[in-house]
């Protein structure tokens, strides 16, 4: 009785990452500070590092045949991503936005009709239909402000387990992945939510703390790369994709996993995928 959910590309239409850092910018810029080409280079940055990870790792894309080899390949981003993280911070741009102003912004975002943070097509019925069965519904997201995540959503009884922005602008992992922080070397080790092992190791510490969901029946919700773990480990998976070539389907094939369009799946296939809300309530069953 567990759902698990993505956020950016699968409850909404497209990926809000780039309306978090907009929105930031946009404050600095009224507060007189104009950081849109240090921004620019942090982007660039992180872009130069994908690319160096994809091109030098020991496997190409083409020789990744099994989960296993892809899991590697995506549990080997993590210096590249905690590498973008410091250059977030060094640039200063979420600086002193508190919690409350990152919810506000996405409140506002999802309700503007020229804005690009739409949610897709039946979410909050969808959402709310499954509240009202007994179903508990977290967001588990690689995005930098669970506050914002949670203004856009709209509907507070869904738990957001995210990264938050601290108010010398870093970017801090959740509580839930830092309950067993130690002290490595003078520094406190802190773990960051922006990997797919760090996904589904919320998944998994979620599962462990309510013992009461143990044995029920758990789906998981992904639209990239970054969840294929999760959707590999829970019971069930739908992936959450416009067309039947998306990066994550095409991925999931060449590993050896057939997904199904939720309206040739049977109420049993382990993993389907829809490309809306609408879809998936009228051909996935949820029995608890």
């Amino acid at each position: 009785m567990s759902i698990f959910l993505d956020f950016d590309g699968t409850i909404t239409v497209h990926d809000t990452i780039g309306e978090v850092a907009n929105f930031a910018l946009r404050v600095r810029a009224d507060e007189g500070e104009d950081l849109a080409d240090a921004w620019d280079g942090v982007v660039r940055a992180y872009m130069d590092d994908y690319r160096g990870h994809v091109d030098g790792y020991h496997l190409p894309e083409g020789q990744r045949r099994c989960p296993q080899d892809e899991v590697g390949f995506l549990r080997d981003m993590k210096p590249v991503e905690l590498q973008s993280l410091g250059r977030i911070r060094q640039c200063g741009v979420f600086r002193d936005i508190t919690p409350d102003r990152f919810y506000e912004a996405g409140r506002r975002a999802v309700h503007d009709p020229d804005g690009k943070v739409r949610l897709r097509a039946g979410f909050r019925e969808f959402a709310r239909a499954r509240l009202s069965e007994g179903w508990r519904l977290w967001v588990v997201s690689v995005n930098w402000s669970a506050a914002f995540i949670a203004g856009a959503l709209g509907v507070p009884e869904i738990t957001v387990i995210a990264n938050t922005v601290r108010s010398d602008g870093s970017v801090a992992g959740p509580d839930i992945l830092n309950q067993d922080a130690g002290d490595v070397g003078g520094a406190v080790e802190h773990r960051n939510l922006t990997n797919s092992c760090d996904k589904l190791a919320v998944v998994e510490t979620v599962l462990q703390q309510t013992g009461s969901l143990r044995g029920k029946p758990t789906f998981y919700f992904g639209d990239s790369i970054t969840d294929l773990e999760c959707l590999l480990r829970t019971d069930y998976g739908v992936v959450i994709s416009d067309k039947e070539d998306s990066t994550l389907l095409k991925t999931l094939g060449r590993v050896g996993k057939k997904v199904s369009h939720s309206t040739d799946a049977g109420s049993k296939t382990r993993l389907s995928w829809a490309s809306s809300y609408d879809e998936v309530e009228k051909h996935v069953t949820f029995t608890l």
